[in-house]
Formats: structure tokens, sequence, C-alpha cells
């Protein structure tokens, strides 16, 4: 049977589009137990030149057999012409070779070193680094230049490096001044390979050792980066060098977001490589934990500029669009990419990436804030929130996971004065804040302070605004300290007025909510 199928669909098309399928319907029904070996034929235009020795590989889509998101071997061999080098899912098992059948074409050969999901590769005239983390080798490929839409000269140009994937607050239409002459991403090629190797190190101590035996980088013309197992696609905006970012005229906090792109796509090997997820409504945990573990990166050398760009995120949740809704009517994060539609274009980038980084991190600090004070100063991977984590990564390594898995994990480790009711579970914060659009805004009201035999009873009320009835958040309460705010503990918001009773230390006279914004919510 013959089947035409269509172009190839970049980007965020293709999470609206979809690919083009073919159901294979066998004449009766099959044993239990047989074995059958199917053979499909496909071929096409896979490829297409980008200049600057690069390729674009175009069909990046559904077209190999498969039954869904299930893990397979690979065991891949390519024929291409010699000058060029290829890079692939897995390990080469030997070095690329001249074919014995046709002098004029080289093949290697590339076997993956566990059961994969997906397997993809890149071929380009490509320049090599390397760095390491601990064992692991970090090979970096960058050619000498850039592809022929890349912007040249003092034009001005609409292709702006993206942040992260994707671009969070900037306008399609943001004019930038690029440099002249184009850059040429093969000099800055061992510092991406550094910072991959700072990336794996960094993740390696929460999640657990690298999935794979290496890891290859490599230039793809586009503005888009993506990541696959042992093997990431990066943006030749990613190979700049500070000197190239400086002429786009880009601000402090773009330039983090863009630098973050390595980290980000990195991550993806632990989370959505290694750990998959179920379905279209557990998708957005894996851009969530890949976008937020590349902002821990920042955070443990910049905390100044995570702030800052978790600040971005909430402030684009909030921004309106074209019929004067904010961005967060979307839908929650578990709609997947349905969040996508005529009236929020960008809808499921916009929530699954940002609120869901926030969810994240919402998380994360309740139940760090709720641990013993002296628990709260151990190192990162010591917190509960990444005990979790890496507990969820030893459980479904090789598996898809959903939602409830993760809070499942997650309540493992709840620390007692993170229980909501008295009881061990996330369902409050699954139903009004996963399953929610939120953005509340809170404010303290008939706050009094009592001296009470050396401390201070501290007593008021938080309201809780412009949120569902039954949301519940989980608020921090401190002192409001000059040099140094102090934590008190937190408090559950329950609906839309809660009072609280907290002690505090002798001297106390004023106490503030969430002083380092930990809490998705509107400007006070």
């Amino acid at each position: 049977m013959a089947f035409i199928h269509n172009p190839a669909l970049e980007g965020s098309q293709l999470s609206r589009r979809g690919n083009d399928l073919v159901l294979v319907v066998f004449p009766a029904p099959l044993k239990m137990g047989e074995r059958l070996a199917l053979q499909f034929s496909y071929e096409g235009d896979v490829l297409s030149e980008a200049g600057g020795g690069l390729l674009y590989v175009g069909v990046r889509g559904t077209w190999y057999p498969n039954r869904g998101s299930e893990t397979a071997h690979f065991d891949l061999e390519f024929r291409y012409p010699p000058g060029w080098t290829l890079v692939a899912t897995g390990k080469q098992v030997a070095p690329a070779a001249m074919a014995s059948d046709d002098p004029s074409m080289q093949v290697s050969r590339w076997i993956s070193d566990r059961p994969i999901s997906l397997a993809g590769f890149n071929l380009g005239k490509y320049f090599r680094s390397e760095a390491h983390a601990g064992k692991t080798l970090i090979a970096t490929y960058a050619a000498a230049g850039v592809e022929r839409t890349f912007p040249k000269g003092t034009e001005q140009s609409s292709l702006a490096p993206p942040p992260l994937r994707p671009s969070f607050g900037r306008s399609p239409e943001t004019s930038v001044t690029v440099v002249s002459p184009p850059p040429s991403p093969a000099r800055n090629a061992q510092t991406v390979a550094d910072e991959g190797a700072r990336a794996v190190e960094f993740f390696s101590k929460l999640y657990g050792p690298y999935p794979y035996s290496q890891l290859s980088l490599t230039q793809m013309p586009g503005d888009l980066s993506q990541g696959w197992p042992s093997l990431v696609f990066l943006s030749s905006f990613s190979f700049l060098t500070p000197e190239d970012k400086s002429h786009l005229h880009l601000s402090d906090l773009d330039t983090s977001l863009s630098s973050a792109v390595v980290a980000h796509e990195i991550a993806h090997q632990w989370w959505g490589d290694l750990v998959s997820w179920r379905s279209y409504r557990d998708q957005w945990l894996v851009e969530a934990l890949a976008n937020y573990s590349s902002l821990l990166l920042l955070e443990s050398h910049d905390p100044a500029r995570f702030t800052a760009i978790m600040q971005r995120f909430r402030d684009n949740l909030v921004a309106r669009n074209k019929q004067e809704r904010e961005i967060v009517q979307a839908g929650p994060v578990s709609l997947g990419v349905r969040l996508t539609n005529s009236e929020f274009p960008d809808g499921y980038e916009m929530i699954s990436y940002g609120r869901g980084t926030w969810l994240l991190h919402m998380l994360r600090t309740m139940m760090r804030d709720t641990e013993p004070a002296a628990a709260r100063s151990q190192p990162i991977s010591q917190e509960p929130f990444f005990r979790a984590l890496l507990n969820l990564r030893k459980q479904f390594e090789g598996r898809a996971m959903t939602t409830r898995d993760l809070l499942k994990a997650l309540e493992v480790e709840l620390p007692h004065s993170a229980w909501h009711n008295g009881q061990r579970s996330l369902d409050w914060f699954y139903e009004g804040w996963i399953n929610g659009v939120s953005v509340p805004k809170f404010e303290l009201e008939k706050v009094k302070y009592t001296q009470q035999s050396g401390r201070v009873l501290v007593t008021g009320v938080i309201v809780q605004k412009e949120a569902d009835r039954y949301l519940i958040t989980s608020v921090p309460i401190y002192t409001n300290a000059k040099e140094k705010p102090v934590l008190l503990g937190r408090i559950f918001a329950d609906g839309a007025e809660t009072t609280f009773q907290l002690t505090a230390p002798a001297g106390t006279r004023g106490v503030v909510m969430d002083p380092y914004q930990t809490v998705l919510s509107r400007r006070r």
C-alpha cells in the first residue's frame, strides 16, 4: 500500500496540527505471544541544505513505525558523503568508514545504550569540542558558519534568539540589530561543551546519574532547539559569544534566558527521554521540569536573575491578548496541547512552561519551608522536593509517568507541617492549582501583635482575591525585619478569608507575606 505523507511540520505547528498516521489492520486477530516481522519502506526529502555547513533535518515527526510512547533498542546505520559529520542517538560503535560497496559514501553505525522512545540524528560540516562531567563525555559539534537565513550585517531582523523554548515575553515583531560579520559557532563550541558539562554535573546530583554513555550537542539551523536521548539539537543562537549577543542589544534578562536553553534541553535527558509522560494531560510535567531545572542551575550562582525570570513568567500569565483576556484563562496545565487555539495561539507554550514552572517552584518551596529550620540550610539535593524527584526517576526510568505519580512521590516526602487538614495529601494542590487557572492576589488584614511571655502572638486575616472560591494556597508569613525577614510559618489560605495565629520573636512589630515570591500571585 502506498501512502503520501504531508510535508514536515515545525515547532508549535507540529503540536497544533499533529502528524499523519497510518493504521495497520491485520486480517485476523493476533494470538498472544505470536511474533511478526513488519517491513516498511520510507523515502523522501529528509534533509535540506541550509548553508554554513548545516543541513536541516526536516522529517522529525511520527513516521517511524511505533505503538505509541514505548521504548526499543535502536541499531542505526547511516550512509553519507565524505566531508560531513553525522551524530545520532546512542553510541557510535566504530569510526565512520568508507562503504565497501560504494566508495563514494561513508558509513557509521549507532546503537542505543538502553531502550529509548525516540531516535534521531544530525548531519553537518562540524568541528568537534569536548568536555567531561565525571566519566560522561560531552561532545559539541558546531559549524564554521551559520545558516543563510541567519541575520547578517546591520540589517534589522524579526528573528530574535529564543530565551527559552518557547520565547516568553518577546513579540515576534521585535527588531534586533545583529552582529556583522555573521558569527562562527565553531569558535564558541568549547564554551557550549563546558556549559553542557556543568549542567550534567548539576542535574546528576539532583536526579541521579546521567542516563546514557555520552551526550552530543549539535548545531542546527533555525531558532528552536530540541532534545533526543543522548543527542541535542541546539539553535545557532546557542553558540553566540558574549560579543555576538551584545550586537543583538538584548537585555541582561534575555541574555540569561537564551543561555538557559542548553541546560533546558539537557534536563530533558532525564525528564522527557528517560522518564516520559503518560498522556497529553501529563506532558506539561516534562517541559516544566526541564524548564525549572535550567533555572535552578541559574539560581545556584545568580539568585537575582532567577527571581527576575520567574517574575517575567508570572507577568506573562496575567498579560492580556487581543481579546482583552488574560493568557492564564487559556486553561489549566492539564489541558496540554488543547490549550492552543485561535484565541490563545501560544496557549500551550505559555501555560505549560510559565505556569508549570511556577507550580513546581511552589511545591518545592512549600516543602522546604515546612522542614525544621536546621534542615533548610542543607544542600539543595537534600531538600524533600528533590529527594522525591530522585525516587520518581528511579521508579519510572524507561516508563511513562502521570501528574498523580509526581504528587504521590512528593507526598511521601511531605513534611508533617505541610499536611492540609492533617492529611498527607496534595489533592488540594491538584484540584486548585494544577486543574485551575487562578493567579490570586493576597492581602493581610486585622493584624494584631500581643506580647506573651517573651514572645509575640501575631493574629490576623489572609484575604485571597481574584481566585476560585475553593482555591487553597500555602502562604508563607515572615517578620518584616529590615535586614533579613524571619520565616514564622506557612498558613493554608482556604477560600476568600482565613484567620491565622503565629508566634514571633520578641520585638516583632510587623509581618509580611511571601517576601521572596515563592507563590504564584499578582503584584501587590
